[in-house]
Parts: C-alpha cells; sequence; structure tokens
C-alpha cells in the first residue's frame, strides 16, 4: 500500500488468539493494531474512544458475535460510515455473504485467508475511509459556503419541501431554518408555481420576480450535488435599484417614443390628405415624392415601434406574466390576424398543430408577439402566390416550432449574424428595422428555449424555434391541417 500514515488504525476482534496474532503480524507494519478477543471488549471500548479506521471482525465469536457487533455500529443514532468493517467468515454460501454485507460490512474474507490477501483489503478499506473523508470535508465546506452566502439560498427536496435555509434566508424571509424546513415553497414563496420549477431547474433559468416586503428579489433555480442543497437549490437576488433604474429608463424611452411619434402621426395624416387629393390636384412627380415621404415615415414608426418593444422587453423579461395555455390555439389566432393579407397576397398557409396536445407555461402575449414576427417576415419575403407552412410538434421535452417559406431565401453569410442586433438581409428594402428577430430571439430565451433559421438562396427559408414543453403529447389523431387561400 502506498501513502499510508503513521495514525491509521486498525482493530482486530478474533476470539482465536493464534488468528489475531496472525492478523497482527500482517498489519503491524503498517498501521497500529490492536487486538481485541471478544465483541463486548470492542464495543466498550468504541463507547469511550474514536473509531478506528478499520475493523477487522471474526463473524462467529461466543458472547457477541462479529456480525452482531457490525448491526449495532450500522443501526439507529449511532449509525456512520466509520469504521470501514471487514468481516472475517467461514461461511461461503451466497445468503450468508449477502448477510453481512446488509448487516453493514464493506467487505469480507473467507477464512482460511491469504496474507496478503488480508493487507490488500485493509489497504483497500483504508483508501475508501480517506475518499469518503474527502468527500465529507468537500460538502462540509459547500455546507458552509451556501450558509454564509450573501443572496438568501432555499433547498428544496421531494415534494417541495425546504430541506435547507442559510443565513440570508433566515433574515430576508423573517423565520429560522428550523420554521421552514416545516414548510413547502409554496408556503414560503407563493408567487412561484410549482409547475415553473421543473422546466426552470432543467435549464438553469430564472423566474419572474417576487416582493418580499418593499424588496424585489430575481429567483433562480440550481440543480447542486450536495446534500446541503437537496434536490434544487434556489437563489433570491436583491435587484430592487437595478428594477427602479430599468423603469426610470423605460419611462424615458417611451416619453421619447411618445414625442417622436406625434409628429410624424400628424406628418403622415396630411400626407394622406394630399394623396387624396383633399389639397388640390398633384402632379405625378408630386405623387411620387409625397408616397416616398409617406414610407419614410412609415418606416420611422416602425422603428420607434421597434425599438419601444424591444427596450420593454429587454427590461421586463424579469416580469413576464406566465400562464398555461394551447400552442396550436396561439398559432391559430395569429395565422386568422394575417387571413386578409394572405389574401391579399394570394399565399397559401398550411397549419400543422395538434390542438390540446401542445402546452406551455408562459407569457402569452409575449409569444404572440414571436409568432406575428416571424409569420409577418415569411409573407413579407414570399412572392404573391406563394406557400407558408407553419408547424408545431413534441420533441421530448421541447415544444418546437416551425415557420417554413418558399420565398427568395437568405444568404449563408447571413445566417450567423441575422438575430443579433440591427441585423436584416442585405440587398433587401424590405428588410425593415433589424429588431424583429432580436426581439423574437430575446422573448423566446428569456423563457428557456432556442431560435434558428435555416434557408437555401432561391428555395425559401425554414425559422424554428424550441420552447420547454408543460407536458408532453399525449397519444392522438394525426393533427388537421388548415389551409388558407
Amino acid at each position: 500500500m502506498t501513502d499510508r500514515e503513521p495514525q491509521t488504525s486498525v482493530w482486530i476482534v478474533d476470539d482465536s488468539p493464534l488468528d489475531a496474532e496472525r492478523a497482527n503480524r500482517v498489519l503491524a507494519a503498517d498501521y497500529q493494531v490492536r487486538i481485541f478477543h471478544d465483541g463486548s471488549a470492542v464495543l466498550e471500548r468504541l463507547a469511550a474512544e474514536a473509531c478506528p479506521d478499520v475493523l477487522v471482525l471474526d463473524w462467529v465469536m461466543p458472547g457477541v458475535s462479529g456480525i452482531e457487533v457490525c448491526r449495532f455500529l450500522r443501526s439507529g443514532e449511532r449509525a456512520t460510515p466509520r469504521p470501514a468493517i471487514l468481516l472475517l467468515t467461514m461461511q461461503t454460501q451466497t445468503e450468508q455473504i449477502v448477510e453481512g454485507l446488509e448487516a453493514g460490512a464493506n467487505d469480507y474474507l473467507v477464512k482460511p485467508y491469504a496474507d496478503a490477501e488480508l493487507r490488500a483489503r485493509v489497504d483497500a478499506l483504508v483508501r475508501w475511509n480517506r475518499l469518503l473523508e474527502r468527500a465529507r470535508r468537500a460538502e462540509a465546506s459547500v455546507r458552509e459556503l451556501l450558509q454564509h452566502a450573501p443572496d438568501p439560498l432555499l433547498g428544496v427536496g421531494p415534494e417541495s419541501r425546504i430541506t435547507f435555509a442559510n443565513a440570508e434566508a433566515e433574515r430576508v424571509l423573517g423565520q429560522s431554518a428550523e420554521t421552514l424546513r416545516e414548510k413547502t415553497l409554496s408556503e414560503v414563496l407563493p408567487t412561484i408555481r410549482r409547475e415553473e420549477v421543473g422546466p426552470a431547474a432543467r435549464l438553469g433559468g430564472p423566474l419572474p420576480d417576487i416582493r418580499i416586503g418593499d424588496q424585489v428579489y430575481a429567483p433562480s433555480i440550481r440543480l447542486l450535488p450536495s446534500e446541503a442543497a437537496a434536490d434544487l437549490t434556489i437563489a433570491l437576488r436583491n435587484v430592487t435599484e437595478r428594477r427602479e433604474k430599468e423603469a426610470r429608463r423605460l419611462d424615458f424611452y417611451s416619453m421619447i417614443a411618445h414625442d417622436l411619434r406625434s409628429p410624424l402621426s400628424a406628418m403622415l395624416m396630411r400626407t394622406d390628405l394630399m394623396l387624396r387629393g383633399r389639397r388640390g390636384i398633384l402632379t405625378a412627380e408630386m405623387i411620387t415624392d409625397l408616397r416616398k415621404m409617406e414610407g419614410n415615415m412609415r418606416g420611422l414608426v416602425a422603428l420607434i415601434n421597434d425599438f419601444l418593444d424591444f427596450a420593454r422587453m429587454e427590461e421586463g423579461a424579469h416580469s413576464m406574466e406566465r400562464s398555461r395555455f394551447d400552442v396550436a390555439v396561439l398559432i391559430g389566432e395569429v395565422v386568422d390576424d394575417f387571413r386578409p393579407l394572405l389574401d391579399s397576397m394570394h399565399q397559401e398557409i398550411r397549419v400543422e398543430a395538434p390542438i390540446g396536445q401542445l402546452l406551455l407555461l408562459g407569457d402569452r402575449r409575449r409569444l404572440h408577439q414571436v409568432f406575428t414576427n416571424l409569420l409577418a417576415n415569411a409573407i413579407k419575403f414570399t412572392s404573391v402566390g406563394g406557400a407558408i407552412a407553419v408547424r408545431a410538434a413534441s420533441s421530448g421535452p421541447w415544444c418546437e416550432i416551425q415557420v417554413e417559406d418558399n420565398g427568395a431565401g437568405i444568404d449563408p453569410h447571413v445566417l450567423p449574424t441575422l438575430f443579433q442586433r440591427y441585423a436584416r438581409a442585405p440587398g433587401n428594402a424590405a428588410a425593415g428595422t433589424g429588431l424583429g428577430l432580436l426581439i423574437v430571439r430575446e422573448i423566446v430565451e428569456a423563457h428557456g428555449g432556442s431560435v434558428g433559421v435555416d434557408s437555401t438562396p432561391g428555395r425559401g427559408s425554414r425559422f424554428w424555434l424550441r420552447l420547454p414543453a408543460l407536458e408532453a403529447a399525449r397519444p392522438a389523431p394525426p393533427p388537421v391541417a388548415a389551409s388558407l387561400g
């Protein structure tokens, strides 16, 4: 054995003086060995002294047997992994060996044994003990770090019961750790829904802000490999000051947007009156110029609206309203909104989404905006008489939605930056403000999902997004395809 320590102790309990002395000769060069000749003597010593690293126990002894000592050490409140127990036995039947291991022995050795095998098995148990001690120290360090973390931390175990609360959680919640451990998560933080915890833990994502007293906290969930944190750890970050600053900034953005839209709206109204002939007859050149001015002004209004939507989304992702809803129903509503435009463009749309099979937990209004932006893009970049398909399906824990068109497509070198700020397809006058797809990405990622695009120039594009499903799809007949012409 390597890396032996002089203080490593081995106690041998064997009623045979010859067997005990033999084991002593094998181990004494490497360990501090003590010999006991009956089980009651070693139990008395264990009550007064620290446990040895390894206990070599003879199974059959008069009085208190080795297996009885083993059961005593591994039962009740005194149960502890230490000492490691090597059971010496004459038994070779499987049932008897299983009985010894179930009693708490870590290993067994059949008599008569070879000296080298005894030494090897004791060496292995000593190594196991040291590894276990390192694990205990590491867990103690984790527990200490969690206990003194600056943010409130709650451990949540089976049935959503609180199993751990650090000092800051006690202070913020105004309850002791003992009191908190008697409660469930919904009793302590009622605004966190139980159905939100699973997806957030799986994705390591944020949850909507919660208010405790006059302070605002942003909860996040993590899975930690520590008994101190149980199955889940919920961290509460105080974001009161940050949210106040964000609210002031959003108010400023809203004010600026209002001040810009008002004169633009007035200019559009007057331009519309002139184009209708309410201000006299116009020449063809004047009409052309006015239409260009009108288009530029509408573009500015769209840019302002997109900017304000992005600001609201960016600063309000923490306050999303979450509810259960059917993805297929939401997609149907968006398609109905675009029905007049689809008819005017003579575009066909095919919807494949199983109603009642795909449920999400999220902000319905914002995901409505996501589908609206994607479908609007598909219509915009698809020629008159083109075809569009919208599909939704379950894929494990995810709900996958696709919006596909047979339009002009997108150049490959543009695809990596398409969802970045102000990115747009080059050479296309209808590309818009460049914020629409960024808003789509931010909303989807705020829900713990992802978004992407596949496209071939001249053959069309397929935008896809993946969101955590609240419920997996149940067996159902093939979805009915709706077609709008």
